[in-house]
């Protein structure tokens, strides 16, 4: 019943929402030389990050859960893809999707240390796409001004209407096809500290 509730009322309070924060900056997201980008963020940054990317119509991993229904049918009128799963594992679905949406001129939106955390530690899908393709990962950092922070394992934020958010697009990443191990854990604790630098939920 609660999700039910939560399934009719998410579309039209993110419309709300939508309408009344202000994005600073430039306000939307970019993508150099119309080629395809992986934009990256925290779980816990997602909606703000949602807004910042909407102009991209970026292809979003969404997980299987009820709450992904939710985040599918309040975003579906706005242009964005969907795949669903998780990238957990190379050959599963999910990162086949991914790859193909790639290659077919997508532009990818994902969290990186989602779906169930650890909050912070970026997993390793993200990096072995950008590895396969050679796409570059842009970091998303995150500051919003009024918000709540939920009670669930990243403290998700929840902007507030008529807040600010302030989404800067951080230096991109490429993760090399010939990267050894060490190199690829290298690049996710440093991509895990641009992502955290900003402190959106602090």
């Amino acid at each position: 019943m609660l999700g039910q509730l939560k399934l009719r009322l998410a579309p039209p309070l993110y419309r709300m929402l939508s309408g009344s924060v202000r994005l600073a900056g430039h306000g939307t997201a970019r993508r150099p030389g119309g080629r395809p980008v992986i934009f990256a963020c925290l779980h816990r940054d997602m909606i703000p990050a949602i807004f910042h990317v909407r102009g991209a119509h970026p292809t979003l991993l969404v997980s299987r859960s009820p709450d992904g229904d939710i985040l599918i049918r309040t975003l579906e009128r706005d242009g964005y893809g969907f795949v669903r799963g998780s990238t957990g594992k190379q050959g599963g679905r999910a990162f086949r999707d991914l790859l193909l949406a790639l290659e077919g001129g997508a532009s990818l939106g994902l969290a990186v240390d989602g779906p169930r955390g650890p909050f912070g530690v970026v997993r390793d899908g993200v990096l072995q796409l950008s590895r396969r393709t050679g796409t570059p990962i842009v970091p998303l950092a995150v500051r919003c001004g009024r918000h709540l922070s939920l009670r669930n394992w990243d403290r998700t934020v929840l902007p507030l209407p008529f807040t600010c958010l302030d989404v800067v697009e951080r230096d991109p990443v490429v993760v090399p096809p010939d990267a050894s191990d060490a190199e690829v854990a290298d690049i996710a604790r440093r991509l895990a500290a641009t992502l955290l630098d900003a402190g959106a939920g602090s």
